[in-house]
């Protein structure tokens, strides 16, 4: 195996200068992730403790395997024609474009909520659609890019996901942010997502997709997280396509998918589609191992965030404007919650919803 052969932090170093070149890579990982003060020096003890020790062999396996090719600035090659090559990609783990049913035995008490989220789902339309109020959706947009090939929004944040049609989300929680009033305002939901889905990524959101539209073909960041769907409403109609795998969902029927590997989405139905989304940690991880990754997964992005907002202060001290395109991840997720002035996209049949007249 090459991974075997490469240098790693605990082996049995013959001088001093190869274990200072193993621990000054160590060093340079976790540079990677942005890992200062506390979390540095924790992390530095969990990789002794864990991963060098006799413990790790098979207790953090997978992390050590992937802290090698980072130390010595490799990606796994996996082989998967349809899967993302990333740096955040773990070796080793399970991949099935759709997760077999008989692996989550917990699907069923996640489909046992369908219900109170529907009714729930549809009151906030009501309340938004009707009182001059808003559900909470907003579009979803990605920070631009020479290759993307998403279609340029008319108000410059960004690019959309799709080419034709529309795709909005609703976040409840969105890269270890929790998003106070929509999880105000979706009480039972958020309780769905603490009592029913393990181990949880910290990302969970409804997606609306209006009829019409088309999610062009793109990857997840990493194989490290499983995406999980509960299909709320309006589903006839759309097919998603993930690698090869084509599925049709049906409403309150839950299911798994690698959110890795290539996927796109279309939707012909004549009622807007909504589904939960809620990311878990690939479930081939040990506890251990989703304790270390996470940390450094918290750590780059809590640095990200307050590198945004020192690069906002100092441009505004400045007086300086910035290009609506420049604007980061966090900067258009911030931004777009007020791009939508009412929720006449949301298309809903009458008889699901008694708000909604025909035109």
């Amino acid at each position: 195996d090459d991974d075997e052969e490469e240098e790693a932090p605990g082996s049995a170093a013959p001088t001093d200068p190869a274990e200072e070149r193993v621990f000054a890579a160590l060093e340079r990982v976790l540079d990677e992730w942005l890992v200062t003060g506390m979390h540095r020096a924790g992390a530095r003890k969990f990789v002794k403790d864990k991963i060098c020790a006799q413990a790790g062999e098979e207790d953090c396996r997978r992390a050590r395997q992937w802290l090698l090719l980072r130390m010595n600035g490799k990606v796994w090659e996996h082989g998967q024609p349809l899967m993302c090559r990333a740096p955040e990609n773990v070796p080793g783990l399970r991949s099935f474009h759709v997760w077999p049913r008989n692996e989550a035995q917990w699907l069923a008490g996640v489909e046992a909520r369908h219900g109170e989220i529907l009714e729930e789902l549809l009151a906030a339309r009501g309340s938004g659609g009707g009182g001059g109020g808003l559900s909470g959706f907003q579009p979803y947009r990605d920070p631009a890019s020479s290759g993307h090939k998403g279609r340029l929004p008319a108000d410059g944040l960004g690019v959309e996901g799709v080419d034709v049609g529309a795709w909005n989300v609703l976040y409840l929680y969105l890269n270890h942010k929790k998003f106070e009033d929509n999880c105000a305002r979706f009480p039972a939901t958020v309780r769905a997502i603490n009592e029913a889905f393990p181990r949880q990524y910290s990302h969970a959101f409804f997606s609306a997709l209006t009829p019409g539209s088309h999610i062009l073909k793109h990857h997840g960041p990493s194989n490290r997280m499983l995406r999980v769907w509960l299909p709320i409403c309006g589903l006839e109609g759309f097919r998603l396509r993930v690698g090869d795998t084509i599925v049709q969902p049906n409403a309150g029927e839950a299911f798994i998918w690698d959110h890795s590997f290539e996927h796109e989405a279309w939707h012909e139905g004549d009622e807007t589609r909504v589904v939960l989304i809620v990311d878990i940690w690939h479930p081939d991880l040990t506890e251990p191992e989703v304790k270390f990754l996470g940390t450094l997964q918290s750590c780059r992005l809590r640095a990200g965030r307050a590198l945004v907002e020192r690069a906002a202060a100092e441009q505004e001290e400045r007086g300086v404007g910035r290009d609506p395109q420049d604007a980061t991840y966090f900067e258009i997720v911030e931004k777009a919650r007020h791009l939508l002035t009412d929720d006449d996209w949301w298309i809903v049949r009458a008889e699901r919803d008694p708000t909604t007249r025909p035109t």
